[in-house]
């Protein structure tokens, strides 16, 4: 029975994330603010490795998306990337309640995949905390076991270190969760596989943090839920762009509360029955909502810590913290569910509120299906960049490449007009130099990359290409299409041209190559080192017991 309704709830889980995806079967890639993913993202540049002059946010991310493009289409790897950790996340959010019935398992799986934190992080493009929430879910669901599973807890915990917020999530939720695993082990795990991107960001040296972008990244209120409501529902981004218009309605609300009073009913029931998963969950979910709370509620508190160290800048963009209250109301709706259905059941009529939980998620939040409404949509890269491409890969000009106009995002006709992080911050063969500022309700937030700043003050000096050479920088790629490309291109007017269209190629005489310090390549090598051999050691161990539990259950041949 058991092996059946693991089944069930992995195909549900799977139908749910093809309603979400169903825009991703055709062609091109799906470029959504932080979300690029580009034809070839080529292993040699120091700067996915974390040796750029940027912070290690996309580390080890980036590296992990190359490594599997080199192998693969990247246009399959990013559908198995999105479309895997929606399952991951249905049948993670299924195993925090292994003992309920299938009615509360579709329940907890359904709740896991459609909600406001999923909605709003697949629409801002943060793909990598999709996956860290699923290892979340996982992890949890892992530890409060009474033999956790060695392989499971360091994918899980690999999951949630794809980035530095993600992991740092797992390793309060090991902690907060592991009596059992050992805590020794949960730091000794999260320090391995967190290793990429901590000793990237020591080595760089200190950070300093805008603290602007404490109330810039707060959570957002979403209509009459107000700031706690919104927290409590999973929802709350700062970016206000990327959030249904649906959301926050009387309907919404209604619906909303609905869901909070199953769940409500679904933490009494765990009181009395099963106080070890709510003692697990709880702390869990109470940090995590504190956090998430803590920029709206505090922020004087948080921007007073961010001026005095640069690290806890990590804090800010509080609601993608919701990741660790997640589980809590996942495993509380579904034992909620599963009361319900128990209770009507005695009445003959316990399909009415196994149905009505399992489809309330998506009746709360019809806005995620098909890629949220067409806004996931893929597309095409238009031809002049894979000209670009080659005329960078045949240069001999050695250097880093900048490209223009220096701003963060774009909206590029070819992408319809939909926001994004610039495609050419990872299009090209070799470290790319972009800003890293952003701009929030009309204010900006400045960045951490001292070499972006650098670039800035290069572009207002009088001999602009005698100061890009200084820092390093060989080439130059001017997008000739984006708003502001007339002042850009006199920026650097007397630069020679390589060629392109579209995307404009011009060489930088003189560039001072910079060259990494052979310390900090060692170090960083022995530290993707412990990452890689935690990673393939865990998976080997999955596919072992996989093949093992296959032939277990394969009938033997009669003699």
């Amino acid at each position: 029975m058991s092996r059946w309704r693991d089944a069930i709830v992995l195909q549900w889980s799977a139908v749910l994330a093809v309603l979400v995806g169903l825009p991703w079967f055709r062609p091109g890639y799906v470029l959504s603010y932080d979300m690029v993913w580009v034809p070839r993202l080529a292993l040699d540049r120091d700067d996915l490795w974390g040796l750029g002059s940027a912070l290690p946010r996309a580390v080890p991310s980036d590296a992990v998306a190359g490594l599997l493009g080199a192998a693969v289409d990247p246009q399959v790897v990013q559908r198995l990337v999105l479309l895997g950790a929606l399952v991951l996340a249905g049948v993670g959010g299924a195993r925090l309640v292994p003992t309920l019935g299938t009615a509360g398992r579709l329940a907890a799986a359904t709740l896991a995949v459609w909600n406001p934190y999923v909605l709003e992080r697949l629409a801002i493009g943060q793909w990598p905390m999709l996956l860290g929430y699923a290892g979340l879910l996982w992890l949890v669901g892992e530890l409060r076991r009474d033999d956790p599973r060695p392989r499971v807890v360091v994918l899980a915990l690999a999951g949630a270190a794809l980035t530095p917020a993600g992991g740092v999530m797992g390793l309060v939720a090991g902690l907060l969760a592991g009596r059992r695993f050992g805590y020794l082990r949960v730091v000794v795990l999260a320090a391995v596989l967190n290793a990429p991107w901590v000793v990237t960001s020591v080595l760089r040296g200190p950070v300093d943090a805008d603290p602007l972008g404490v109330t810039a990244f707060a959570l957002r209120a979403e209509g009459a839920l107000g700031h706690v409501g919104t927290a409590l529902s999973l929802g709350g981004i700062w970016n206000g762009d990327v959030v249904p218009d649906g959301r926050g309605t009387g309907l919404s609300l209604v619906l909303t509360v609905v869901l909070w009073v199953v769940a409500l009913g679904g933490l009494v029931v765990l009181a009395r029955t099963d106080r070890l998963t709510l003692v697990t969950l709880a702390p869990v979910a109470v940090v995590g909502l504190v956090v998430a709370l803590l920029g709206w509620a505090a922020p004087e508190l948080v921007e007073d810590l961010v001026r005095r160290s640069g690290a806890v800048a990590l804090l800010r963009d509080g609601s993608r913290y919701l990741a660790l209250v997640a589980p809590l109301l996942v495993a509380a709706f579904a034992v909620g569910v599963d009361a319900l259905v128990r209770v009507a059941a005695r009445r003959r009529l316990a399909a009415v509120p196994a149905v009505v939980g399992v489809l309330l998620p998506l009746a709360l939040l019809p806005a995620l299906a098909n890629g949220i409404g067409g806004r996931l949509e893929p597309v095409r890269y238009p031809a002049s960049w894979e000209t670009a491409r080659e005329l960078v890969a045949r240069s001999q000009v050695r250097g880093d490449l900048l490209v223009l106009p220096f701003t963060a995002y774009r909206a590029p006709a070819w992408n319809d007009g939909r926001p994004v992080l610039d495609p050419a911050g990872r299009y090209f063969d070799r470290t790319t130099l972009t800003d890293d500022r952003l701009v929030v309700g009309g204010r900006t937030v400045a960045g951490e990359d001292r070499k972006a700043a650098e670039v800035r003050q290069a572009l207002r000096s009088r001999d602009v290409p005698r100061a890009l050479a200084r820092l390093g920088v060989g080439l130059v790629v001017l997008d000739t299409t984006a708003p502001d490309a007339d002042r850009a291109a006199r920026q650097v007017r007397g630069l020679q041209r390589v060629g392109g269209t579209d995307l404009r190629v011009l060489s930088v005489p003189g560039a001072r190559v910079r060259q990494v310090d052979d310390t900090d390549r060692v170090a960083t090598t022995a530290a993707w080192g412990m990452w890689g051999v935690a990673v393939v050691v865990a998976l080997a161990a999955t596919v072992g017991a996989a093949v093992g539990a296959v032939r277990t259950r394969s009938p033997r041949p009669r003699r």
